[in-house]
This record gives structure tokens, C-alpha cells and sequence, in this order.
């Protein structure tokens, strides 16, 4: 999985175990799995806060598998949260994949 950094350059050191955590989870993975939708070839996009509080990690598709399915689907994104990549809008913990 292709993986972009955003935000501050110098993180805290809190903000650094998070993101080690996460990219642990993702290692050899390449999309994720909610009950109803699969995406593939999905990038990570992590952004670095203050803390560990405003340090976001999300698991985006790419922009043209959001166009070709048009309106049929819902989540669109995985965000991680305590440990576990939940979906933007069910809240219900993904499958990486």
C-alpha cells in the first residue's frame, strides 16, 4: 500500500508509536473489506498533529474506483481508532486486505 505523509515535521513522540501501531496493521495489505463493499489499491494517508490526539491515519481508494462506482457505495475510507481501522460512516471495524 502507497503511503502519504502530511502535517508537521517533527512529531511527537506519541504521535510516532500511533502511526507504528497502524502501519504494522497494514503491512503487505492493500485495500480493506466492510460487510457490504471491497476496496483494492487503496493508499494510506497519514497526517501528523501536535499529539497523538490530532495525528489522523486513513485508508483512501484510489479517485477513479470512487467515480466508477458512482453512487453505490457508502464507505468510502477506513479510519484507524484505538488499535482497529473502523469505516467513515458505519463505524464498524474493517477487514484489511
Amino acid at each position: 500500500m502507497k503511503i502519504n505523509y502530511h502535517g508537521t515535521d517533527t512529531p511527537s513522540p506519541e504521535a510516532i508509536v500511533k502511526v507504528r501501531e497502524a502501519l504494522f496493521l497494514l503491512d503487505g495489505m492493500n485495500g480493506f473489506r466492510t460487510p457490504f463493499e471491497t476496496w483494492r489499491n487503496c493508499e494510506a494517508e497519514i497526517t501528523f498533529g501536535d499529539d497523538a490526539a490530532t495525528t489522523s491515519i486513513e485508508i483512501a481508494p484510489p479517485a477513479t474506483a470512487m467515480i466508477r462506482r458512482r453512487g453505490n457505495w457508502r464507505n468510502s475510507r477506513a479510519i484507524y481508532c484505538d488499535g482497529l481501522f473502523r469505516a467513515n460512516i458505519t463505524n464498524t471495524e474493517v477487514e484489511l486486505i
